[in-house]
């Protein structure tokens, strides 16, 4: 994935991340510290609804915690949405290097 930008201003706030996937397509990133529950589902679910008018194409969205929440997967399913396990410590550096982008 080749990142777009971070930190970009939708109508529904601020998205950690947007990427472009290998077909052209916009990903949405939210990351979370720890756990993961329906609330970042539904937070995440939010900004790729308010891209998807913005920019006026398919947007993926991809939650990114450590775990993820009892009944958020079946959210994330739902909600046609994708999640990423990562270890805290990846995310930590991570936030760091964002600024980077």
């Amino acid at each position: 994935m080749k990142p777009v930008e971070v930190e970009r201003k939708t109508r529904a706030g601020f998205v950690d991340a947007l990427f472009l996937d290998g077909q052209g397509r916009f990903v949405v990133v939210e990351v979370k510290r720890g756990t993961a529950g329906v609330e970042a589902v539904l937070q995440l679910k939010r900004y790729v609804e308010a891209l998807k008018k913005e920019l006026g194409v398919d947007v993926r969205g991809v939650l990114v915690a450590e775990r993820l929440a009892r009944g958020a997967r079946g959210v994330l399913a739902r909600e046609g949405l994708d999640f990423k396990s990562v270890d805290p410590k990846v995310l930590s550096r991570s936030r760091r290097s964002a600024r980077l982008i």
